[in-house]
């Protein structure tokens, strides 16, 4: 069976009690960024790109917070290979916006982590990022270090439902 609202990373129905990615109580790691000006398209909606944005100061913060400097671009730390995201609704300026992160997979050289953006209550986007740890000089993935893995497993939602 497919993967899905409500489905674990199996298939199978997600555990009832665990919160979905929309919703403000999946997550325990939270950054706080703005709506800028510069964010909005000619209709003043936050421009798509700009949620990349804050998703990647999430993960970075979120990450950096783990590991320090693991997120410096040069030696061993991450990188990431897939971003998957949902634009849920409109968000617009002025207003703060709230970044959930939250480990959902820990594998041997990668993670998932999955996050929401939030005005106040109100989830206006969530997305899965699939982030590798790797060597960027050999441009290589290297197997996670016991230290790197117990930090994330800190975070682990295993049976939460994905997007």
């Amino acid at each position: 069976m497919p993967e899905g609202p409500g489905r674990g990373s199996d298939g199978a129905p997600a555990a009832p009690d665990v919160p979905g990615a929309r919703e403000r109580a999946a997550y325990r790691y939270w950054t706080r960024d703005i709506v800028r000006f510069q964010d909005l398209d000619r209709l003043g909606h936050v421009n798509n790109v700009s949620f990349a944005v804050y998703l990647e100061s999430g993960r970075v913060d979120f990450l950096e917070t783990l590991n320090p400097g693991s997120t410096a671009g040069s030696g061993i730390g991450w990188v990431i290979a897939r971003l998957v995201l949902d634009f849920v609704a409109e968000a617009r300026y002025p207003a703060d916006v709230d970044i959930g992160s939250r480990v959902l997979h820990i594998g041997r050289t990668s993670c998932v982590i999955g996050q929401g953006l939030f005005i106040g209550d109100r989830c206006f986007g969530a997305a899965e990022n699939v982030c590798v740890w790797a060597d960027t000089g050999a441009g290589r993935s290297r197997p996670m270090p016991e230290p790197v893995r117990a930090a994330l497993a800190d975070y682990l939602v295993p049976d939460a439902p994905r997007l």
